[in-house]
């Protein structure tokens, strides 16, 4: 008889409740709820002295710890301590002991007895008796499953305490057996992964049930591996979450080739800045940003003055240790969340977020940094052109008023920053009038 759902006693008398235990099959017992002073038996059914060998005068007034011995599960007391201080119903096995010192496996089906007031007043706990045997068989065979695969299997409880870990789990992190157990899986995170991708995590846990994804986790030794895992709930049988599994493996020999691939294809190999092709991916990223959640971005493109000059009087190699140096120059002067590509030649795209002032005040800073700096005793100058996605209909029109706005700055005497539309624009209207004044 095993029940899941919290009892509310209502004008019931509790020798009433006793008398209808008393013939109950399974063991049944009633227990205080006092934590501080310690668990007491109130009440033990026929069933329950038989199975234990105790007589009931031995038991009240007793602790239940009185029948635990060297195979109970400690976690398994830690975790229903913790469900039954949250006033919720507890299910679970482990093993106990009986009067005579032998061992029986019991599953336990613990909820809050509760008055009418809906104040928890004790914990009545029904009790059926599993084959210790079998059950140890099958113990041993989910033991020797689990750590023989070279999976890595973690089991929290739903605060992320961790109850269990696998053979292949521990030595991947460096971790004795059951070292990790009662600890927070917070001690595994990296701190290379934000607020957002947990949250996200949570939701999908939440909502369905499951996650899979990428984690940067941290080893004993402090260093990082990527860690595939795919998190599932495990739910009582009333349906209710209890444990969280997480079965993962080591990917980080894959996503070292990925890097290398994404290398060959994505960085310019003399700057190693991004090229051309991953300034396709990130601008249809930050366009769909913007459709979406109208994040404003800008495009500034900038390009050495005179560069061919540079090749001419001082050779190919200069200029290719230019274009090296000027590439960290603007690195360096960038944040995080800016990206800077090598368009081709010596002309070079920066996209951020934020409006053209933004992107203004970035350009002035970088334009006299690279005015400023010597690169073997050379000096460069370069030119600048800003457009904003707030201006534009596509992309391809993005790239084009910036790229008007960087001619623009090469018109007007180079080393200079122009903004598209409102510098460039007046610059057009005003030829217009000088032309048609002079028709």
């Amino acid at each position: 008889m095993l029940i899941s759902s919290d009892l509310i006693l209502e004008n019931l008398d509790i020798s009433s409740l006793y008398n209808m235990f008393d013939n109950s099959i399974d063991p049944i017992a009633i227990t205080n709820c006092n934590w501080e002073e310690g668990i007491k038996f109130l009440y033990i059914n026929k069933a329950f002295s038989k199975e234990t060998g105790y007589l009931k005068e031995e038991l009240l007034s007793q602790s239940p710890k009185l029948l635990q011995g060297p195979k109970t599960n400690k976690n398994f007391l830690i975790e229903l301590k913790r469900t039954l201080l949250k006033n919720e119903n507890f299910i679970g096995q482990t093993i106990n002991y009986r009067k005579n010192g032998t061992s029986y496996c019991v599953k336990w089906s613990i909820s809050p007895l509760k008055n009418s007031k809906n104040i928890t007043i004790g914990y009545i706990s029904f009790q059926r008796i599993i084959d210790e045997t079998s059950y140890m068989q099958y113990e041993k065979l989910l033991s020797s499953i689990v750590n023989v695969t070279k999976n890595l299997i973690l089991v929290t409880n739903l605060e992320g305490v961790i109850v269990y870990t696998n053979k292949a789990f521990n030595e991947k992190l460096g971790y004795d057996e059951n070292e990790l157990v009662g600890k927070h899986t917070r001690i595994l995170k990296s701190g290379h992964q934000n607020a957002m991708f947990y949250k996200k995590m949570w939701e999908s846990i939440i909502s369905h049930g499951y996650f899979s994804g990428t984690f940067i986790s941290v080893k004993k030794d402090a260093t990082l591996f990527y860690d595939r895992k795919e998190i599932s709930t495990i739910k009582d049988n009333t349906g209710r979450p209890i444990y969280y599994v997480s079965i993962s493996s080591d990917i980080s020999e894959q996503v070292q080739k990925e890097v290398e691939l994404e290398n060959q294809i994505y960085i310019d190999s003399l700057t190693n800045i991004y090229n051309r092709k991953k300034f396709e991916i990130i601008m249809e990223r930050k366009i769909k940003e913007y459709t979406i959640n109208n994040k404003l971005f800008s495009l500034i493109l900038l390009d050495i003055d005179y560069f061919k000059m540079i090749n001419d009087d001082y050779g190919h190699d200069m200029g290719d240790y230019i274009l090296k140096e000027l590439s960290q120059t603007l690195q360096d002067n960038l944040r995080s969340s800016d990206f800077l590509f090598r368009w081709g030649g010596e002309e070079f795209a920066i996209l951020i977020d934020g409006t053209v002032e933004n992107a203004k005040q970035l350009s002035e800073k970088l334009r006299i940094n690279i005015k400023d700096k010597n690169f073997q005793s050379i000096k460069i100058t370069a030119s600048f052109g800003i457009s904003c996605m707030k201006n534009a209909k596509n992309k391809d029109m993005l790239f084009q008023q910036a790229d008007k706005a960087l001619y623009q700055s090469k018109e007007n005497g180079r080393d200079r920053v122009e903004i598209y539309p409102q510098q460039v624009e007046k610059k057009i209207d005003k030829r217009k009038k000088e032309y048609e004044k002079n028709s």
